[in-house]
């Protein structure tokens, strides 16, 4: 029997995100926007679809990792009504993601912000009562009725 230890609840759902490498020691933004998709998140962290990684020479994983003065931002805006999150967040692993002709990474951050905090209760009711609205967008784009 495998015993699920995550330390809160994942939302399995798959948002549009971007995401950029910023400095903290003066937010500029290093590298970005890549444009990615959520596949699951909690208020811990997220696991990411990425298409992309590599911009000329900054790696979203391994560039981020290596310079401990950089973050990850997630610019979330979840449908339908587009409400806008920015998260701050390290990279935790990197995989890639194989199915057929597509190729793609999974990307699994974790959040550097409260998971108790206002930001991520916020974020967690919208997901919450959003989430059914979700399915049908996703359902109906997915298999479109002819």
């Amino acid at each position: 029997m495998i015993t699920d230890l995550r330390r809160s609840k994942r939302y399995t759902d798959f948002l549009p995100i971007s995401l950029s490498a910023i400095s903290g020691v003066d937010n500029s933004t290093v590298a970005g926007p890549f444009s990615g998709r959520i596949i699951d998140i909690s208020r811990h962290g997220a696991c990411l679809l990425m298409t992309q990684v590599l911009l000329k020479s900054f790696h979203v994983y391994h560039s981020t990792r290596d310079d401990d003065t950089l973050f990850l931002q997630l610019n979330i805006n979840i449908p339908p009504d587009l409400i806008n999150f920015a998260i701050p967040a390290r990279p935790v692993w990197l995989t890639p993601f194989d199915l057929e002709d597509i190729k793609a990474f999974r990307l699994g951050v974790e959040f550097m912000i409260s998971p108790e905090g206002e930001q991520m209760k916020r974020l967690e009711n919208v997901m919450r009562k959003k989430q059914s609205k979700r399915d049908e967008l996703w359902t109906s784009m997915a298999m479109p009725k002819k």
